[in-house]
């Protein structure tokens, strides 16, 4: 018994013993490292240095801010120096040495940890060499000589093996060779000079190439497909016979996801390679209710502002066979309101903001083939603005068409009916006191290649518009003399560039830039006032949380009257997006640009700049924002004001604007 107690006092004495000599670690530094910056090497490490005493304290009061005080472990530390040694190695320092030195603070029982790294001769790749390859034709040859992620002259890095590995590797499986891969890689340093010749051999199984056989349709739970197997079939970028490709099966499994007709689809081969000469293929799909009623909570950020609502959504999936979707949509969304009573006349306030949407929409995936869809709409919109109510009934039919990979087109064609109420003094463009009957005709080419579809951290987005609104009226008027409807006549083209660019290697530094052109004419005449101006809904505005953000939504321009928009638009953005802490993040940013009635209105003085910080929230729907902007020059100020150093700081906060918005700005 007495054996026990000792034991029991043993264990609880000696953590004890342990906590209080426990040294905090106050800083952690790094000396010789001149080929790696110092926060990337610290980011390897599990010890961490602990925070300023502010954000200790606010961490003990509910442990909601802030951070607790980070304690030396001498074997985490010593795990912590063959991590660096590794990542050296990794990176073509096979001789590179880590050590630590440590300094102890008795009087605060603190330590500075110092790393102190020896970096000695980089490694540089002399020889590639690709053993097992089985295809030799030319053509493969010459896919594998493109854009290698390991050649000759280049600096050793294991990252670059692994990406060779993985290029080679898809170029087979897209070849036919599907159970291909890698057996083994060889790195045989040379002797270290002032650097260290390095031949890396890469050895490759390629197995039998294999052409697609019979591909069935089954679904995953015990059960039925309710439509037939064809309209799966045919979404299908590969037929029985074609050679196997890993790629194409991808491609065709994103295909099925985008029919929303599944929650699950998946195309499966056997695990193990076949004999024969044909690889099945199973095609094993859970089909999604075919009907479906949503109450939805709506956010967006169109027309540069912050707007919020709700809607009630019905779904009809494989409307009248053929995968058809048949969307029935009402919403409401609100960008500024007043208290709503039973007196209120929201309608004809100059306060509220918003818009009250209904639509129904038919959408046929297979048009004329797998890569173009149709879709057709009918909706009815209240546009409410300050100065004006717009309403119109629109019928909408859009044909999309995915050119290649990462490049779609689309064509659309509106016709539809508005009718513009000014509630204001403002007196509405010339020619639109009257209703319009207007056919909107517009192509738009479209290229994305960013990395992600909430905050892109690498690649661009390119956009071009062209539209043109009155060539039905024009010839049912040509046609019919006596028809004196009024329409609009114009042609309108839009530029758009956004480019995305990581400034660190774990993508947590973000470079943003953003450049929008546009520009509307109208031609004809306005004889018998058959002719109106352009639609207040194809204009362009300038001003808002996607825009120049030292202005509210469509507070901005060059233009008697910003409120009725503008023809010509130019914008540019900058900003830097940086991580804080957890799901928190950060921007700077600058913005320039303004709205015109013409482009040859554009001068150098008439650019409007803001600049400002926000604040970023991610969530799985993308992030919340929050952004601070400031006028950096104001071309509609009186002189000796528009600039910024010219104002007091008492009317920079004055003339603060904050914007909310979901998403990134751009």
């Amino acid at each position: 018994m007495k054996l026990f107690y000792l034991s029991a006092l043993f264990l609880f004495i000696v953590p004890v013993v342990n906590a209080q000599e426990a040294y905090m670690v106050r800083s952690i530094s790094f000396s010789g490292n001149k080929s790696f910056k110092s926060d990337n090497l610290r980011k390897i490490m599990l010890t961490k240095q602990s925070p300023a005493a502010f954000w200790r304290f606010t961490y003990s009061l509910g442990h909601m801010i802030g951070d607790s005080a980070q304690y030396l472990d001498p074997l985490v530390l010593n795990a912590d120096l063959q991590r660096i040694r590794q990542f050296y190695f990794d990176n073509g320092f096979f001789f590179a040495q880590v050590d630590s030195s440590l300094d102890y603070n008795q009087k605060d029982r603190s330590v500075d940890i110092t790393v102190e790294i020896s970096e000695g001769p980089p490694a540089y790749v002399t020889a590639v060499n690709l053993h097992g390859i089985a295809d030799s034709t030319s053509k493969f040859k010459e896919l594998l000589k493109e854009k290698p992620a390991l050649a000759m002259g280049d600096r050793y890095a294991a990252g670059h093996v692994d990406a060779e590995v993985q290029r080679v590797v898809a170029l087979l499986q897209n070849d036919g060779y599907a159970y291909a891969g890698l057996d083994s890689s060889v790195v045989t340093p040379g002797m270290p000079g002032d650097t260290v010749p390095t031949r890396v051999d890469l050895y490759f199984y390629s197995g039998r190439q294999y052409r697609w056989g019979k591909l069935s349709v089954l679904p995953v739970d015990s059960g039925r497909i309710p439509f037939e197997k064809q309209i799966v079939l045919r979404e299908m970028l590969f037929k029985p016979g074609d050679v196997y490709s890993q790629s194409k099966k991808t491609e065709s499994e994103q295909r099925l996801y985008s029919l929303n007709m599944f929650e699950l689809a998946r195309i499966t081969t056997p695990s193990k390679p076949p004999t024969a000469d044909s690889l099945p293929g199973i095609i094993s799909l859970r089909p999604r209710p075919k009907h479906e009623i949503q109450p939805e909570l709506l956010m967006d950020d169109e027309n540069n502002a912050f707007n919020f609502g709700g809607g009630l959504g019905y779904l009809h999936r494989d409307f009248l066979g053929d995968a058809r979707l048949l969307s029935i949509n009402t919403s409401l969304l609100l960008q500024s309101f007043q208290l709503v009573t039973f007196t209120s006349k929201v309608l004809s306030d100059t306060v509220t903001v918003g818009r009250i949407d209904a639509t129904a929409q038919l959408t046929q995936p297979y048009f004329f083939s797998n890569a173009t869809s149709l879709t057709w709409g009918v909706s009815f919109l209240v546009d409410k603005q300050m100065p004006y109510v717009q309403l119109v009934l629109r019928n909408k039919i859009r044909v999309s068409d995915r050119l290649a990979d990462y490049t779609t087109a689309y064509l659309d064609w509106d016709v539809e009916r508005a009718k513009v109420d000014s509630l204001q003094a403002i007196p509405l463009p010339l020619g639109l006191e009257t209703p319009q009957f207007n056919s909107i005709l517009s192509f738009t080419l479209q290229r994305d290649k960013t990395n992600d579809v909430f905050s892109p951290t690498s690649g661009f987005f390119n956009l071009l518009t062209i539209e043109e609104g009155g060539v039905l009226p024009n010839l049912i008027h040509s046609l019919f003399k006596h028809s004196d409807f009024p329409y609009a006549q114009y042609w309108k083209v839009m530029l758009l560039g956004k480019w995305f660019f990581s400034l660190n290697g774990d993508a947590t530094n973000v470079f943003a830039m953003k450049t929008k052109f546009g520009y509307a004419q109208e031609y004809g005449t306005y004889q018998e006032d058959l002719n109106g101006p352009i639609p207040l809904n194809y204009r362009f505005f300038a001003g808002g949380s996607g825009s120049i953000r030292g202005w509210r939504t469509r507070e901005l321009g060059n233009v008697t009257s910003p409120e009725y928009g503008g023809n010509t638009l130019f914008e540019t953005n900058f900003e830097d997006r940086f991580h804080i802490a957890g799901d928190f993040g950060g921007v700077y940013f600058v913005d320039a640009g303004n709205l015109w009635n013409t482009y040859r209105q554009i001068t150098l003085k008439t650019i409007a700049a803001a600049t400002g910080f926000g604040l970023r929230y991610n969530t799985f729907f993308g992030p919340l924002r929050v952004d601070f902007g400031f006028r950096l020059y104001d071309p509609g100020a009186p002189p000796g004001h528009q600039f910024m150093f010219q104002r007091s700081g008492r009317d920079l906060i004055r003339e603060m604007v904050v914007h909310f918005g979901i998403l990134q700005a751009f």
